[in-house]
């Protein structure tokens, strides 16, 4: 028992071990009373903190990441070390959202663009495999030069009935901005009651790729007698992200994350991925691997645990009462190991309610409520006098 080494110990050194076991043997009476403990006894100790510790820092993990879990391979190591973006945290739920309009300068992924070649009568085409739609740029009129709101043209201005006077340019400048609004409003939403609305619908095709129909259908210039003699473009672009891999990895991709499966969904449970908080691979941590405070927080929980160990296997050994000649030796077992449930239960209940601070959602709003009154506090900053 005594060469035995604990793989969570990895990390700590033997001096560090001597001086922690001769902290816990002195706040358990060394040397005024002896402490029956060996250091194989602590060693456990420390080990049941760390796997302690370890359990509520992986139930914390799945709380706050299994999203970012799901879909993975089971072969990840997730404990304290993956994460899916490198940014702060209220830029890494945005990118999501980034992403869509190609903004995210940080993106782990590349936004593409490609085209559609349009045939006159021909509804439907095809989009390969593997791609990710982002936005179809499909064909809409621009509603702010149609119905009288083109400045060049006098003909199509039908303000006479309220007084105006200029035609053309002159009377386009002077009429309001939100006049203009208002009317390309109208228009757009004439357009959706009484024309063919431009749209277009995306569903899953053949092989992984994917049917986008057009409406209307597709024209040539010359069968085409849409509005003002809009005519159907000849290329539709569309924007988009390759799905093959998570950051270019291909390992990460559907059921190529596990190569060697051979399975039928069907029959067999799994495919290699993570599904559920059971499939995540968590791992004990080891000593080496927890900051200060965790090993604080381990520390702690050891000497509770010794304590515990003293006086129910130890001095607990016949009830706690040892027959001497004539007598009977009263030992403090009971009071070791109240002293040591209550510790512990203190230590767990401390170390649940601090890692509840710490959970994305309070986080959020923790920085929310710092900037909502970083903004109070701005307002009563005097403005700087302006010196035209």
């Amino acid at each position: 028992m005594a060469n035995f080494q604990f793989l969570a110990l990895s990390g700590m050194t033997e001096y560090q071990k001597q001086e922690l076991f001769y902290m816990i043997r002195s706040d358990l009476g060394e040397p005024v009373v002896g402490v029956e403990l060996e250091d194989s006894n602590l060693e456990v100790s420390f080990v049941r903190g760390i796997r302690e510790y370890s359990h509520y820092i992986n139930q914390w993990a799945m709380n706050n990441r299994m999203s970012q879990m799901l879909g993975l391979t089971k072969d990840i190591d997730f404990t304290l070390k993956y994460i899916t973006h490198n940014l702060s945290l209220e830029q890494s739920f945005a990118r999501a959202y980034s992403e869509q309009v190609g903004v995210g300068i940080n993106s782990t992924r590349e936004q593409k663009t490609d085209v559609i070649n349009l045939t006159a009568g021909t509804q439907n085409y095809y989009i390969p495999a593997n791609r990710e739609i982002v936005d179809v740029l499909w064909y809409t009129p621009n509603f702010i030069n149609l119905f009288g709101l083109n400045g060049a043209m006098s003909d199509t201005i039908a303000y006479q009935e309220f007084g105006a006077s200029f035609a053309g340019n002159p009377l386009y400048s002077v009429m309001p901005v939100f006049d203009t609004l208002l009317n390309a409003q109208a228009a757009e939403l004439r357009n959706k009651i009484r024309a063919s609305e431009y749209s277009y619908m995306i569903v899953g095709g053949p092989n992984g790729t994917k049917k986008i129909t057009f409406y209307p259908i597709p024209r040539t210039p010359s069968q085409n007698f849409g509005m003002l003699g809009i005519s159907t473009p000849g290329t539709v672009f569309y924007k988009y992200y390759d799905t093959v891999g998570v950051a270019g990895n291909s390992q990460y991709s559907g059921y190529t994350a596990n190569p060697g499966y051979t399975g039928s969904t069907q029959w067999t449970q799994g495919n290699g991925l993570v599904s559920g908080p059971s499939d995540a691979k968590l791992d004990y941590l080891t000593y080496n691997e927890l900051n200060s405070n965790a090993q604080y927080w381990v520390q702690k929980f050891a000497f509770a645990h010794a304590a515990r160990v003293l006086g129910l296997s130890i001095r607990g050994k016949f009830g706690g009462e040892l027959p001497i000649p004539d007598a009977t030796l009263k030992t403090n077992s009971d009071a070791l190991m109240a002293l040591a449930d209550k510790e512990i239960d203190k230590l767990k209940e401390d170390l649940k309610a601090e890692l509840e601070l710490l959970n994305y959602k309070t986080l959020l709003e923790n920085n929310a409520a710092m900037q909502e009154s970083i903004n109070t506090t701005l307002k009563f900053v005097p403005l700087g006098i302006f010196l035209g």
